[in-house]
């Protein structure tokens, strides 16, 4: 009975440490005009960091992060980076794009963030973004 009471404390010590958040755009089309925030408001998980208001992934717990982007445009092109901040115009820490007729891009990242830390995706050229097949997630993978 104690080892199961033990792995119960630990699951639970591990899930109320651990900033994790994935979400999409609604269905349809979204317009983004150049230089904003993409601001992806359909939750598929929400755990803490994320503001669905701003588009912005604020850091509670420092330690390693994964974070993921997919984006797909409609009939134009479009390009968006993903940012650290909190320090404007943010770090740019990776780039994606996609030319006409619905192609799909997606980035990986790993990387170490500490408290206060700000992750965003930003809308670069183009202002379309179609569908449920845009997604942004972040998830704490590991201890600094």
């Amino acid at each position: 009975m104690t080892t199961i009471l033990t792995g119960i404390l630990f699951v639970s010590m591990c899930l109320a440490s651990t900033d994790a958040f994935s979400y999409s755009l609604q269905s349809g089309s979204l317009q983004v005009g150049v230089g904003n925030k993409v601001k992806y408001s359909k939750e598929i998980y929400t755990g803490s960091g994320y503001n669905p208001n701003t588009g912005i992934f604020t850091v509670t717990v420092p330690g390693i992060y994964l974070i993921s982007v997919t984006m797909m445009s409609g009939f134009s092109s479009a390009h968006l980076t993903v940012r650290k901040g909190p320090a404007a115009p943010g770090l740019i820490l990776g780039w994606l794009f996609t030319d006409r007729s619905f192609n799909e891009a997606c980035l990986t990242i790993d990387i170490s963030l500490v408290v206060d830390d700000t992750i965003y995706v930003q809308m670069n050229s183009g202002s379309d973004l179609f569908d449920v097949y845009n997604t942004f997630s972040v998830s704490k993978i590991a201890d600094p």
